[in-house]
């Protein structure tokens, strides 16, 4: 089994540990907890470009800011508490166990990424790393999936495990691999479906790991 895998929200709590930052952010101005509302919705889960988010908080809220200063603060309280959701270790340790080749492949900038991998620990405990600033592309683009899949053996029983519909489902189905979906609670709303979803990473990892044939 080759089995890709998101990183922020999938195996990381990305965005709790953003939210975390962000209601620092909104005590240090004075602000209330719609402004902390706001800010996690124009970061859009890290997927607005951090200058651009930089930009839009010195707008509404910190003029005098430096746009530099704030987006170095911006990656580091990301950085600050980060971890892995809670059983993502172990479920990873047993696929790994049972012959799994673990792959992670994540949007986003090289050094943050890979911070972010050896804070938690998760560069020791994956085969291989996909980062597209690295390869150029990014997901859902298909030859992010063709890098990721590279660098494992042939193996005809390829997963993509991730949150995002859009990047991570239809990216990885698009590119021929099985989907798990981590809902975090949310509604499944495509026309098509998944191949498994659960609301948590462990949960989701744990069913993979039953749908692993064993070793020979």
């Amino acid at each position: 089994m080759l089995l890709l895998l998101d990183l922020d929200n999938t195996l990381v709590d990305r965005d709790g540990a953003f939210k975390r930052w962000a209601e620092g952010f909104v005590r240090e101005i004075g602000g209330t907890p719609a402004d902390s509302a706001w800010i996690m919705a124009a970061d859009r889960s890290g997927y607005a470009p951090r200058r651009e988010l930089a930009q839009d908080l010195i707008t509404r809220y910190v003029p005098t800011a430096d746009a530099d200063e704030l987006v170095d603060r911006l990656r580091e309280g990301v950085l600050d508490g980060l971890a892995c959701y809670p059983g993502v270790v172990d479920r990873l340790q047993q696929l790994s166990e049972a012959g799994a080749h673990l792959v992670i492949v994540t949007n986003g900038e090289s050094r943050q990424q890979r911070r972010k991998l050896a804070q938690t620990g998760l560069d020791r405990l994956v085969d291989d790393v996909v980062v597209s600033a690295e390869v150029g592309v990014k997901k859902p683009d298909g030859r992010i999936f063709a890098a990721a899949r590279a660098m494992a053996p042939a193996d005809p029983d390829v997963w993509m495990i991730g949150d995002h519909v859009r990047a991570d489902m239809e990216g990885g189905r698009a590119a021929g691999a099985s989907t798990g979906w981590v809902s975090h609670g949310r509604s499944w709303t495509q026309e098509w479906s998944p191949t498994l979803i659960a609301d948590t990473p462990e949960a989701l990892l744990a069913r993979v790991l039953r749908a692993q044939p064993p070793q020979s």
